[in-house]
This record gives C-alpha cells, structure tokens and sequence, in this order.
C-alpha cells in the first residue's frame, strides 16, 4: 500500500492510500481504462494501483501519478 497524490475530483489532489490491482475483473478494467493513454504499449497491472479514497475509482502509475484513469462506475 502506498500514500500518494490522488487528482482525482472525488479526493481533490490530496495523499490518500492505494493499493496493488485485485482480480481478473478489476485488472481488466484497469486496462481497457488506461488503453487511450497507454496506447499500443504493454500493460503491466503490477505497475499500477488504485486509489482507496472513498467512492474514488482512479487508477495511476506507481511511478507518475500523472498517468492514470478511472474505472468504471461499477468498479
């Protein structure tokens, strides 16, 4: 678990908590979601992570918090 900058509007640009990718589904997401920034590059799920701020379903580099995304609003 890491404490990082989260962009998103749900936690407003503050640190919050993330953690690793869980499961299939979620991992799935992740890349689907990441894919227009990503491009035709490889996704790698371990070098990624979620946010933990409550109702927030952004997904970021573990390296840049400037390349991330949103799941959808099922996740």
């Amino acid at each position: 678990m890491a404490h990082v900058r989260c962009p998103s509007p749900t936690c407003h640009d503050t640190l919050q908590d993330f953690r690793d990718l869980r499961g299939e589904a979620e991992i799935a997401a992740a890349e689907a979601a990441l894919r227009p920034v990503l491009g035709d590059a490889f996704f790698a799920p371990t070098a990624y992570h979620r946010c933990q701020g409550d109702g927030c379903r952004r997904v970021q580099k573990k390296t840049n918090w400037r390349v991330g995304a949103y799941l959808p609003p099922e996740f």
